[in-house]
């Protein structure tokens, strides 16, 4: 079987673990920078990135989870376990989670055009335009 020469064959940009909602979802980078950054208007296709530095945060304030997965159907999360908080959350809002996602705040840029997918262990992102 040959592969078609007009399709382009796409190398995921990020690796992570998948919680939560298996599938495919398409929109714009959010980053988190602080707390204060939750507290805003969302779009319906905004994915928010969560950088390693506001795990001490949702540790903290686990709350946050709940208001954040009822905001976003997509959260990239620098920190998290495939069974912790952030999964249980992501699993009980039925979104998309990709947890354990190294650099994602030095990758992916605000209002950057992804894709991401999410199967049973495994979340990848992809750059779209």
């Amino acid at each position: 079987m040959t592969e078609s020469h007009d399709e382009v064959e796409l190398f995921p940009i990020l690796r992570g673990e998948s919680v939560g909602e298996a599938g495919v979802f398409s929109g714009h980078v959010v980053i988190i920078e602080s707390p204060e950054f939750l507290n805003r208007e969302w779009k319906s296709d905004d994915i928010a990135v969560l950088p390693k530095s506001l795990e001490e945060h949702f540790n903290n304030n686990p709350g946050d989870y709940n208001k954040l997965f009822s905001d976003c159907a997509a959260v990239i999360a620098e920190f998290g376990e495939s069974i912790g908080e952030l999964a249980a959350v992501a699993y009980s809002s039925n979104a998309i989670a990709i947890v354990k996602v190294p650099d994602a705040v030095r990758v992916l840029e605000n209002d950057m055009h992804i894709r991401i997918t999410a199967t049973e262990n495994l979340g990848e992102i992809f750059f779209i335009d």
